[in-house]
């Protein structure tokens, strides 16, 4: 066999398999531009190919996001309802993630730009309509604390006591920058009456209940005796639930702990961080100088002094409204806040025994109102919208009917099941393997609100769902 014709023999396989080479590639292409993945270091963040928008750096480096992976965007729309009893879960048969086009063509064809990240399609859901002005002013709050955490519990107050007219009297340490914190809850709305005490806090913390005593008004039915991080979720909700009381009696009302062993150290009580309540005549009756003054030398403190001079000094006992919660849980609670339940009436040690910035997830209300806040909306992909909370997925599909709540947190001093029963009601155990997206962000843009979801991912990077909420 001649050389010319193996050369040429060569160079037939050769075209061959040029020819198939560059037919395989050209029905490839659209599919391998559209997922090939690239990173892009900008100011310390990274950012992979999959971030199809300009992400705001200023946002990312306040979130703390070193690696950015994937960005949605999606706009919701709050219509209000005209129906009194709108559950609280809702189904919706469109997926909250939509699926990106499988080649480049149909990517193309459709309306959304290739550098945006905005989901092109609002979702529209219905919420109770907003409740009118809330006129509170038959209630006083006390609060012993400091002058800096004070400060730090402003914006959280503005939610539930800003232009609500009820007041909240404050006794501190004395501090030569309270005018600048008087000024700051001026300008929130927050009727704040701070006074200096150099008593030790305990003694402090009891003389609230002479101290609201002395400064009732004639239209205080209800004097409420709190912590600096207990937060109410509506005050409409709170001066409903304190209307079915009788408050011309002595009442004595409170939310118990949610672990049996808290119980067991601290007593039958009202804990202080769910929030105190006390009528007016049972206040009239505590505050005389020669009970008050007995109280005050007891060796208990703080909420377990208040509880054993009523039981001590007067018939009254403990009424539990357990919409009132003191929280003394730890760690992951995002099960007490996606279980789908009736919203609770308070929350407390949202800053410290967990991280549940409240301020941020009622930013929301603004825009739809207190009863907007964890309302839960299913996507058909099987993701939930907790509205302020969380965006999730359970490993497990839930049914919708289910009225168990995921036991996520930790407990103390020896705390299983059984001991959060008797307030938290029937529990399942932790999906460790759900997807979670965490609030982290929130504000009010405009006549917009938005949010942003934050799934953590150490080795794969962040990935951040915003929300536009806007008026229907």
């Amino acid at each position: 066999m001649s050389s010319s014709w193996v050369w040429r023999k060569k160079l037939l396989r050769f075209l061959i398999a040029v020819i198939l080479a560059s037919g395989f590639a050209v029905y490839l292409w659209p599919r391998l531009e559209y997922h090939h993945v690239t990173t892009e270091t900008i100011s310390n963040i990274t950012i992979t190919s999959d971030v199809e928008c300009e992400p705001d750096f200023d946002l990312l480096r306040r979130l703390d996001v070193r690696k950015l992976t994937k960005y949605t965007r999606r706009e919701m729309i709050a219509v209000p309802s005209s129906n009194d009893a709108l559950p609280m879960k809702q189904t919706l048969n469109i997926p909250l993630f939509e699926q990106k086009p499988s080649s480049r063509q149909d990517y193309l064809a459709t309306d959304q730009s290739q550098d945006d990240c905005l989901i092109p399609h609002a979702v529209a859901v219905q919420v109770p309509k907003p409740p009118k002005n809330v006129d509170a002013s038959h209630i006083d709050f006390g609060v012993a604390t400091t002058l800096d955490r004070l400060n730090d519990s402003l914006d959280a107050f503005q939610h539930w006591a800003g232009y609500t007219r009820t007041r909240i009297f404050a006794l501190v340490e004395p501090d030569s920058r309270l005018p600048e914190v008087q000024a700051k809850a001026d300008s929130l709305g927050v009727n704040l009456y701070v006074t200096e005490s150099d008593e030790e806090y305990q003694r402090r913390y009891f003389s609230l209940i002479s101290h609201l005593a002395d400064n009732m008004r004639p239209q205080t039915r209800w004097s409420c005796v709190i912590d600096d991080d207990t937060f109410f979720l509506s005050m409409s909700a709170l001066v409903k639930a304190l209307s079915a009381y009788d408050d011309t009696q002595p009442m004595y009302i409170g939310g118990l702990s949610e672990s049996i062993p808290q119980i067991g150290a601290f007593g039958l009580m009202g804990f202080g961080g769910a929030g105190v309540f006390l009528s007016r005549p049972l206040l009239q009756q505590i505050s005389q100088p020669e009970i008050f003054d007995a109280c005050q030398n007891m060796d208990f403190t703080g909420d377990r002094r208040i509880s054993l001079c009523v039981y001590q000094h007067t018939p009254t006992r403990l009424t539990i409204d357990h919409r009132l919660h003191q929280l003394d849980i730890m760690g992951d609670v995002s099960g007490f806040f996606e279980s789908g339940r009736p919203p609770p009436l308070s929350v407390h040690h949202w800053k410290s025994w967990f991280h549940m910035d409240m301020a941020k997830v009622s930013v929301v209300s603004e825009l739809c109102g207190d009863d907007c806040l964890l309302r839960q909306w299913q996507f058909a992909d099987g993701y939930i919208l907790t509205n302020g909370i969380s965006i999730i997925k359970y490993s497990t599909p839930v049914d919708p009917n289910d009225r168990t709540m995921e036991l996520t947190w930790e407990g103390q001093n020896g705390a299983v099941h059984e001991s959060y029963l008797h307030e938290m009601g029937p529990l399942r155990p932790k999906d460790w393997d759900k997807i979670s997206y965490l609030l982290e962000e929130s504000v009010v843009d405009g006549n917009n609100v938005r949010q942003w979801y934050v799934h953590r991912n150490p080795e794969k990077g962040d990935e951040i769902f915003e929300v536009i909420w806007r008026a229907g």
